[in-house]
């Protein structure tokens, strides 16, 4: 479940016709994220199978920071602290409270296909990589067109100019939906939230490719 976060937390063509909605939907979404500096919402996930049968239900908390940071906890109720997914724009950091764990990911290497880079980076190269329809007003559908991606598709639903609920679908179909709420837009987040330090105890799992 982490590793599906990671492809989508870090973004979001074949006839005429059909481009020519992708590039409108695009600019209309490129649009509305260039205005979105900052986000911050508690939310209610809920995971289910091809069958629409409930895998699992939780709540947590997503901040974004434009550009390129993002923190993500996930509530544990019989861990004392949360499940927690920081990136610093470097690297990202996944905090496991149930195996006193941290991984380093390198952050350029685990956004790639990830349609959540689109969220944080508006501006990014990484649009090209990336099929954009708007099915209805206020509802923008993502996929990728590398089918290494493990997010198959990403939709994000605004609702009064605000990012409402985003829902994606893995590779193997389970499907994933965050309803926001408590919703704050552009408004200013402290830096700490956004830097980690490894909790005492834990054991760090570094897996990016550092300099020698």
């Amino acid at each position: 479940m982490i590793k599906k976060i990671l492809y989508v937390f870090a973004l979001v063509l074949s006839l005429p016709s059909f481009a020519a909605v992708t590039e409108n939907a695009a600019t209309e979404l490129k649009s509305r994220l260039s205005e979105l500096h900052s986000f911050e919402a508690d939310f209610e996930q809920q995971v289910t199978d091809l069958q629409g049968e409930l895998l699992q239900s939780a709540t947590g908390k997503l901040q974004l920071q434009q550009p390129n940071k993002m923190r993500w906890q996930l509530d544990e109720p019989n861990e004392p602290d949360e499940t927690t997914l920081i990136a610093d724009g470097d690297t990202v950091w996944h905090q496991d409270p149930y195996v006193e764990q941290v991984i380093a990911y390198e952050q350029s290497l685990a956004v790639q296909g990830n349609p959540l880079v689109l969220l944080a980076e508006p501006d990014s190269d990484h649009w090209q990589s990336f099929q954009i329809s708007q099915p209805e007003t206020g509802r923008f559908v993502i996929k990728s067109e590398s089918e290494d991606s493990q997010i198959a598709s990403l939709s994000l639903k605004f609702e009064d100019q605000k990012l409402a609920k985003l829902t994606f679908e893995d590779r193997q179909q389970q499907r994933t939906q965050m309803t926001f709420n408590q919703i704050r837009q552009n408004i200013k987040l402290a830096p700490e939230l956004f830097q980690f330090t490894l909790p005492e105890g834990y054991e760090l799992d570094d897996q990016r490719r550092l300099d020698e």
